[in-house]
């Protein structure tokens, strides 16, 4: 898998969705973001057809004081462009492009998770905390109990895999996934106001993470 996403980021001259190429293409970090849940029964009128009634996830109230969905891809895009602006190969699930009919969306953040040299969970205020805790723990289940990372580090202990995942929080945030992720998965949780303090906050997590590969006590993956 690190393979494939390493040669399909840097897609042909000419492509609008075209990522450039980096200074460090096997330092690979996986930005991941919410989805929203809702209850479709408490949204529907009684007699509605749920096949052609039901919202789609554009119909958010931005009146709410909460993000769009729009805003949401925005925030993940703009620190994916700035972690890479500082050498770091991030990329999002949407631009590997696999077809949810190869690999489901859950498989995927799975295995681009246990591909990656650095995991990062954007959580901004937005949506059903559900969603959020339930990818959160999946990704980080996964490589604490029996994910195989890609490369050395796949004979690593457990921690030392959840090390290199962080959440990125709004502070409005609130779940009881996230006391999990620290005391459980020894995992990191931090905290931002905005696009640039996330973008902050994901490089200095990042930069960590290559300093212990290259002087600490993490194996390098590449």
């Amino acid at each position: 898998m690190r393979q494939r996403i390493i040669e399909h980021l840097p897609r042909a001259v000419g492509d609008s969705d075209a990522l450039a190429p980096v200074r460090r293409e096997q330092f690979l970090v996986y930005l991941m973001g919410p989805y929203r849940t809702f209850d479709v029964d408490a949204l529907l009128p009684t007699d509605a057809d749920v096949d052609t009634d039901a919202p789609s996830f554009a119909s958010w109230d931005e009146t709410s004081g909460e993000y769009a969905e729009d805003e949401v891809l925005r925030l993940l895009q703009e620190t994916r462009d700035c972690l890479r602006d500082r050498g770091f190969n991030a990329f999002l699930a949407i631009d590997v492009g696999i077809p949810l009919e190869e690999m489901d969306a859950a498989t995927q953040s799975i295995a681009f998770a246990r591909a990656s040299n650095a995991t990062v969970f954007i959580a901004p205020q937005v949506g059903d905390n559900l969603g959020v805790g339930i990818e959160i723990g999946s990704v980080l289940e996964d490589l604490f109990s029996r994910g195989e990372m890609e490369g050395p580090a796949a004979d690593v202990t457990p921690p030392e895999r959840t090390r290199r995942v962080m959440v990125a929080t709004e502070p409005t945030v609130r779940s009881a996934m996230l006391g999990a992720v620290q005391t459980r998965w020894d995992a990191s949780v931090r905290t931002f106001t905005d696009a640039a303090d996330c973008c902050r906050l994901c490089a200095q997590f990042c930069t960590h993470i290559q300093n212990e590969e290259l002087y600490g006590s993490l194996d390098r993956i590449d």
